[in-house]
């Protein structure tokens, strides 16, 4: 196990887990068993089981008495709570951008939902709609120039990547993200700070409205 030099053995390996479980790589359920990742780390059990521990305190593992540790399930209780806070702190990024952005800020907002609207239009991949999409919001957070708000944001979009992409293919719903983009867009042209974190809040609201959907359709036991 080679180490950044910055890094412990324990922070590590905790970075390593957090990277599988975002990524799908573990998907929820999987058991992480501690003696298999000591091997796989080629380290001992301690410091697996410290970054096992650091996980399950953001939510990421979930630990049973007696039984282990698993990447927590997802659950329309937990996206819920990831959306609220998440719409709570991009409409105050959108804010705070908004006296901020340049108009080489609103050209490269324009040129990203073009490029989006056009990746619609031509049936690209869901991952290619949302890349797009995360940049076009990324962008006027950026410019809030909050870099703890910034990160917190990064953060919960992260964990909110485990769940069902918010668009998914040539539909409607993704039509209507893309007009409000645009409407948002307006209003942050126009000056209207208020206006433009009143209309990401509905744009967030909707989103969550979708994929809340499907999430209870898994936890039904009726998802086709």
């Amino acid at each position: 196990m080679d180490l950044p030099s910055f890094e412990t053995k324990k922070d590590f390996i905790a970075r390593k887990l957090r990277e599988k479980i975002l990524a799908g790589e573990y998907a929820p359920g999987h058991r992480l068993k501690t003696r298999q990742l000591a091997e796989e780390f080629g380290t001992s059990e301690i410091p697996v089981r410290e970054a096992i521990n650091q996980l399950a305190s953001t939510g990421l593992v979930t630990i049973i008495p007696h039984v282990g540790a698993m990447a927590s399930p997802i659950s329309s209780h937990d996206l819920e709570e990831i959306f609220q806070i998440r719409t709570a702190l991009e409409s105050l990024a959108t804010k705070l951008a908004a006296p901020r952005l340049s108009s080489a800020d609103f050209d490269e907002l324009e040129r990203l939902n073009h490029a989006l609207k056009d990746a619609v239009d031509a049936g690209a991949e869901p991952d290619t709609l949302n890349r797009l999409n995360r940049a076009f919001h990324m962008r006027i957070y950026q410019v809030s120039e909050n870099h703890r708000l910034i990160h917190m944001i990064e953060e919960l979009w992260n964990h909110a990547g485990r769940y069902p992409a918010p668009l998914t293919g040539r539909n409607d719903a993704t039509y209507q993200s893309v007009r409000e983009h645009q409407e948002i867009l307006a209003a942050l042209k126009a000056g209207d700070a208020t206006r433009a974190a009143e209309l990401t809040i509905a744009h967030k609201d909707r989103s969550m409205i979708r994929i809340l959907e499907q999430v209870r359709r898994i936890e039904r036991g009726d998802q086709p």
